[in-house]
């Protein structure tokens, strides 16, 4: 097993990377697909990790920023995320604006979401991340 099939989330920026090169696919088709699994597919971006929401004494350290809740499949709990963050990701998938991955600089994957959303759309797990059966 690779050591980068141990790392247990990746920023989207590095997964647009890494699955690009891959699929030998232009970042902004890749970032697009992202985009669209994340605002219609149930793909799963965090801005905060998950693990540390709870805080200490049910305390969320929001530092500054203006985060939302945000899910599109009903019945599945939220993710956070910068509003930013969902403002540009909508813009993407509803007006067709071009991906900036500058602006998703803290948003990131968390590999079991990513396996997940991947076979519910029935795509290949990249092997950057996950082992080859």
């Amino acid at each position: 097993m690779e050591a980068s099939q141990q790392v247990e989330s990746y920023r989207v920026a590095d997964v647009v990377a890494l699955w690009a090169r891959e699929r030998l696919e232009h970042e902004i088709i890749v970032a697009r697909r992202l985009a669209t699994g994340f605002v219609k597919g149930g793909l799963r971006l965090h801005s905060r990790d998950p693990r540390w929401l709870s805080g200490a004494a049910g305390k969320v350290e929001l530092l500054g920023y203006p985060l939302v809740g945000y899910s599109p499949v009903l019945g599945e709990p939220p993710v956070i995320i910068r509003a930013s963050a969902l403002e540009h990701l909508l813009a993407v998938v509803n007006s067709g604006r071009e991906p900036d991955l500058a602006l998703l600089h803290e948003e990131f994957l968390v590999k079991a979401d990513f396996r997940r959303w991947l076979e519910r759309s029935e795509l290949p797990l990249p092997r950057f991340w996950f082992a080859c059966p």
